[in-house]
Parts: C-alpha cells; sequence; structure tokens
C-alpha cells in the first residue's frame, strides 16, 4: 500500500505542481540522488525503505506509463508536462533498489531477479537520453526509435513484480494498476489505429 499514497502524492503534486517541478527539476534530481546513496547506505532505516523496496520507483514509473495512455484531459496534461522529470527521477529512486537486491543475491541472500536486471539495464540509455543536453545531439528519429524501448520496460517490470510481490494485497494493486495502463493503452492504440483506417478511406 506504500506504493500507492506514494502514488496519489506523486499524482497531486503533478496536478498543482508541475510548473516548480518543471523549473526545479536539477535540484530535485540532485536531492533525489543524494537520498539514493543515503538510502543504498543505511538501507536498513525504516525512512529508507520506500526506496530499497522499489516503491519510490514504481510510483513513478506507472505514472510516467499511465500519462501516454491517459485519454486527454487536465491530468494527462499535466502528467505529460513532467514526464521527463518524474522519469529521470524515477531511475534514480530505482537504482538502489536494484544494486541492493543485486549485492544480495551475489551474497546468496536472496535469487536474482533476472526481469527486473533486463528492465534496469534497458533504462540506463533511456535515462541518459532523457536529458535535454544528450537529447540534442541525437535526431528526432533516432531518440523516438530508443524511446520506444520503454514500453519493453513496462512489460518486464509488470511481469516482475507480479513474481516477486511480497504481501498479497500488493499482487491485488499490482493487477488493478497494469490492468488498468493495459487497457487503457490498447483502447489508445485502437482508436489511433482506426483513425488512420478512416483518414486513408
Amino acid at each position: 500500500m506504500i506504493a500507492l499514497i506514494l502514488l496519489v502524492i506523486l499524482t497531486v503534486l503533478a496536478f498543482y505542481k508541475d510548473s516548480l517541478i518543471r523549473k526545479h527539476s536539477v535540484k530535485l534530481y540532485s536531492i533525489f540522488t543524494v537520498l539514493a546513496v543515503l538510502a543504498l547506505l543505511k538501507s536498513d532505516m525504516v525512512i529508507f525503505k520506500p526506496i530499497i523496496q522499489g516503491f519510490m520507483g514504481l510510483a513513478l514509473f506507472y505514472l510516467v506509463m499511465i500519462a501516454g495512455a491517459l485519454p486527454k484531459s487536465k491530468l494527462q496534461k499535466k502528467l505529460m508536462s513532467i514526464r521527463r522529470e518524474y522519469s529521470i527521477i524515477g531511475f534514480i529512486v530505482i537504482t538502489p533498489h536494484g544494486l541492493h537486491y543485486i549485492l544480495e543475491a551475489i551474497n546468496g541472500e536472496r535469487s536474482l531477479a533476472i526481469l527486473g536486471v533486463i528492465a534496469y539495464a534497458i533504462m540506463i540509455p533511456l535515462f541518459i537520453t532523457s536529458f535535454k543536453a544528450v537529447r540534442k545531439k541525437m535526431t528526432i528519429h533516432t531518440w523516438r526509435k530508443l524511446q520506444s524501448a520503454a514500453y519493453v520496460v513496462y512489460i518486464l517490470l509488470s511481469i516482475h513484480l507480479l513474481l516477486n510481490y511480497t504481501l498479497t494485497i500488493n499482487l491485488v494493486l499490482y493487477i488493478v494498476l497494469f490492468g488498468v495502463y493495459y487497457l487503457l493503452k490498447a483502447k489508445k492504440e485502437f482508436m489511433k489505429s482506426k483513425k488512420k483506417v478512416l483518414l486513408k478511406s
């Protein structure tokens, strides 16, 4: 349920404070980088559990995902306006989660969640090319083609969570969240295809 609480908070912030998030994005990246490092070093502290357990990263990435699937509305517009910022912060806070569990797997404390590792590896180039300075050096075609790999991440992330849930209530939450996303995305893609057919006819 921590993920749901964070999801609500981040949605409210996106709706009412989107301009501030964009304006102070660099400061936010710095703050969350410090928090990510502290979380990795002090992973046993309760305050860092939402980061280490991946709930903060999940909430951020889910909003990045759903922004592209929601029908046009004020909320969708707000989420789209800070999609880049949320995706960058999401990668920053998901890093200590990934590293923590990889280290535990290396130490023989748990099995390696291979789908999660693959998803994280794909995120790295997406994260790097999310910054404007890097994006400007790429053609729009190349950038969009690379960013389309995000859909692979979404699929891997959803499977990873469904296979590695800790509590039944979390499993139910993941099924609902990703079910809503895939239904909305499928509907949006269907409408796009239908519109193209009508334009050609």
